[in-house]
């Protein structure tokens, strides 16, 4: 790192320190194995060598992106708000009030309002009439909300073929996720997420919410699409219990303002489709940074 990277990059996490504690963005950390995301981005795993710089290049480039966007399917896209979403999600919903799973009937014990909502067959045409009463951008806010929920309990019916991708404020919960204590190959993400303070929709509609998260110790934050690389500021891998630390190289071709922390690092993308075709993912996902679309 020359002296002027190291400048950039400290000026960096200053702004970065500033903004956390204004409480403008929250840091986000992910663990994985590397063979897990080597898999995503089709780089060849090799249990002692593996290709580093390819990672690293192609993930700053890519970022990382939800199961949806990996796996063939015809589950709904991200910007679909159709009547039919909303009964897979009360079905979700009633698949999950019948599982056996400690897990999940504690969280819905201790959440009775989604409780008594989901579990009473009478409330399905409610919940449709509600939802038909709300405007479009409404539609998304509630519909996101559900399914974050059942992305946190981890249902099989959604799980698998998820919007999301889970992350965490607390770095030791990431590398718990890494499975750091017995994995020598693994990877934590260093990300960030701007606040955004919205007025409870869900409130507004007299639709049922929940009190306690699914798992709290984790501190949860379920990222709808994925994790796009110009919020990922670096990538911490371990190859082998040997670990490197890796700067999204565009920290050090953008000026560093609060605009930045807000909107994300510029990145040059003029190649994105040629790297995007080199790796695991199926579909692709375009945002102007408050709407979303898949290709």
């Amino acid at each position: 790192m020359t002296k002027n990277e190291l400048n950039q990059y400290n000026q960096f996490l200053l702004k970065h320190i500033e903004l956390t504690r204004k409480r403008a963005i929250r840091p986000l950390y992910r663990g994985d194995s590397l063979k897990n995301l080597c898999k995503k981005l089709n780089v060849n795993y090799n249990y002692e060598k593996t290709d580093i710089k390819t990672i690293v290049k192609r993930l700053f480039m890519v970022g990382e992106k939800a199961k949806r966007y990996y796996l063939d399917g015809t589950e709904f896209s991200i910007d679909t708000i159709d009547n039919h979403v909303f009964e897979k999600i009360a079905t979700y919903f009633e698949n999950s009030l019948g599982n056996s799973k400690p897990y999940i009937a504690s969280f819905f014990n201790r959440n009775t309002d989604l409780k008594k909502f989901f579990s009473d067959q009478n409330n399905r045409q409610l919940f449709s009439e509600t939802i038909n009463n709300a405007d479009a951008s409404e539609k998304l806010i509630i519909r996101n909300y559900y399914l974050t929920l059942l992305h946190q309990l981890a249902t099989l019916n959604y799980k698998n073929k998820s919007h999301f991708v889970s992350t965490s404020e607390d770095y030791e919960i990431a590398q718990e996720f890494s499975n750091y204590d017995k994995n020598p190959n693994r990877v934590i993400l260093h990300c960030w997420q701007p606040i955004k303070r919205q007025k409870s929709i869900i409130k507004k509609h007299n639709l049922p919410s929940h009190l306690f998260d699914p798992f709290p110790f984790q501190k949860e934050t379920s990222l709808l699409g994925g994790i796009f690389p110009h919020f990922i500021w670096a990538i911490e891998i371990t190859l082998n219990n040997k670990s490197s630390f890796h700067l999204n190289p565009a920290i050090f071709k953008n000026v560093i303002t609060d605009k930045l922390f807000i909107n994300g690092l510029e990145i040059d993308q003029s190649n994105f489709d040629d790297i995007i075709n080199l790796t695991k993912y199926k579909r692709t996902i375009i945002t102007d940074g408050i709407n979303m679309w898949e290709q």
